[in-house]
């Protein structure tokens, strides 16, 4: 970063040991009436390459994405807003499949954490090396598996979709409300309901909630309004449970973060859904009568089993068609 430059916007980063840990910081600075606002990021890559069954999914979605990684050829999104473990959350995947015999190619931007065993290569937008140049560059090096960082353009997204359908699998990100928000929005891009419809694995969407710190939570019987909010009986509330404050989590009542997430699988039917532009809410009655849980669900589950607390539910996804 030009430290002489204050009218632009600009980007950075640097790398820092920390108690011998390699801790990578991501500098964004955006001038102001007032002055440079400054927003960093830190990657911790120790902490970031988590296991699958570490990432705090229930069961049934860790079963649903396993089924998803077994299709050879396709594409899987995983959706949600900046900041939501979009990248973690893929890098475990990669790193579940990861093995010596599986050729892993990425384009990312840029390479937030070194994989093992996988080809990463950092994207320099303005240069030759952009992520629709990218994508035709892999393909030429025999990939088995390709991560692109993010889907942002229309050939970018045609190249990685015929990816898909030249037998590749396809893993990238995109900006989204909800899992179903993927099939509008590749459209919206100019993807051809034609061509998502034969090369869509699966959609995952997913948002982080801050954990109640275990030492410290307090427990308490639900109000009615909060039953409701629930979707459990009034007459006989559940226990939920609100931060505490103890030394354990520096007095704030949550440690760590956990992942609110839904895992939209796609089948034949649903392929001939979105062939035929079917409605969302056909889609979403379809989904939910075949095992889909949504996020709203699985939020649910997690305040009743005690590890997220309702008010980090309520502000952290939607909620409000149950207020």
């Amino acid at each position: 970063m030009n430290i002489a430059e204050t009218r632009n916007p600009q980007d950075g980063r640097i790398s820092y040991n920390v108690l011998g840990r390699e801790v990578d910081f991501r500098v964004a600075t955006q001038p102001t009436v007032h002055g440079e606002n400054i927003v960093m990021r830190l990657l911790d890559k120790k902490k970031s390459l988590v296991p699958l069954e570490h990432l705090g999914f229930s069961e049934h979605n860790i079963n649903a994405i396993k089924r998803m990684i077994k299709r050879p050829e396709g594409i899987i999104i995983v959706t949600g807003p900046t900041g939501s473990g979009k990248t973690t959350t893929l890098y475990s995947i990669l790193s579940y499949i990861n093995n010596i015999d599986t050729n892993i190619m990425t384009l990312e931007d840029p390479v937030e954490y070194q994989l093992p065993l996988i080809r990463q290569s950092s994207v320099r937008e303005g240069t030759g090396m952009d992520f629709l140049n990218g994508i035709k560059s892999l393909m030429r090096q025999d990939p088995d598996i390709i991560f692109v960082g993010e889907v942002r353009d229309e050939d970018t997204a045609l190249m990685a979709v015929r990816s898909a359908l030249t037998g590749h699998q396809v893993y990238t990100t995109l900006h989204t409300n909800d899992a179903l928000g993927a099939i509008p929005r590749l459209g919206d891009i100019g993807v051809p309901t034609h061509l998502l419809a034969g090369s869509l694995i699966g959609c995952l969407a997913q948002r982080l909630a801050r954990k109640l710190c275990k030492y410290c939570k307090q427990p308490r019987t639900a109000t009615p309004e909060e039953c409701k909010i629930l979707g459990v009986d009034a007459k006989a509330p559940p226990t939920i449970y609100d931060p505490g404050r103890c030394e354990k989590c520096n007095n704030k009542g949550s440690k760590g973060r956990t992942a609110i997430i839904e895992v939209l699988r796609i089948d034949k039917a649903m392929d001939e859904m979105i062939a035929t532009h079917a409605t969302r809410i056909q889609m979403t009655e379809y989904a939910l009568a075949n095992g889909f849980i949504n996020m709203q669900a699985d939020g649910i589950s997690k305040v009743l089993a005690g590890d997220i607390s309702l008010e980090e539910l309520i502000s952290t996804i939607d909620v409000t068609d149950r207020l």
